[in-house]
């Protein structure tokens, strides 16, 4: 499970988040346009601000913020806090990210077991990166049995909210069967 693959999809899922909840649209609209435009500090003030009203988006953007160190210091110790914070309050996305940390060894112990614990736990609940990361531990088998059958099911699962990383999975389990 390369750390490429996890930042970009990162990335792209934060950038995604803006539109979740019509009352803190507007203030996350903000702090996300600060962030697009690379006024990194002025993203984290107000992510912050809206973290410490218990936004859990804006938990899932300092810690990423915390992790990349823009517009504060690298702390992987505080973007795993505000993942850990926002998944304890039921975020998917945020169980997607302590995985991502847990994979990757970002502040903590490399833990395959661990990570796919935390993917598990967001692909349940409907995480597009939760499930692809899922699939990609079935199907390499780290930190998870290899099992093909269920690297297709979770793929499956990703592809069908629009993944193209899980639709060109399932095209080379196709392709190469095992």
């Amino acid at each position: 499970m390369g750390r490429t693959i996890y930042g970009v999809m990162g990335l792209a899922l934060l950038l995604n988040l803006a539109a979740a909840t019509e009352a803190a649209a507007a203030d996350i609209a903000s702090a996300t346009a600060a962030y697009q435009s690379g006024d990194y500090r002025a993203a984290f003030t107000e992510f912050q601000e809206l973290a410490n009203g218990g936004d859990t988006q804006a938990m899932l953007w300092l810690g990423f913020l915390y992790q990349q160190g823009q517009g504060t210091v690298q702390d992987y110790d505080e973007a795993m806090n505000h993942f850990r914070t926002a998944a304890d309050l039921g975020d998917a996305q945020a169980a997607f990210y302590v995985g991502n940390m847990y994979a990757n060894g970002y502040g903590v112990t490399r833990d395959a077991i661990e990570a796919v614990r935390w993917f598990r736990q967001s692909a349940e609940h409907g995480d597009v990166f939760g499930q692809y990361a899922l699939g990609q531990a079935h199907e390499h088998g780290e930190g998870a049995p290899r099992d093909l059958r269920a690297a297709r099911r979770w793929y499956q699962a990703a592809a069908d909210q629009g993944s193209t990383d899980a639709q060109a999975a399932l095209q080379h389990l196709t392709a190469n069967p095992e």
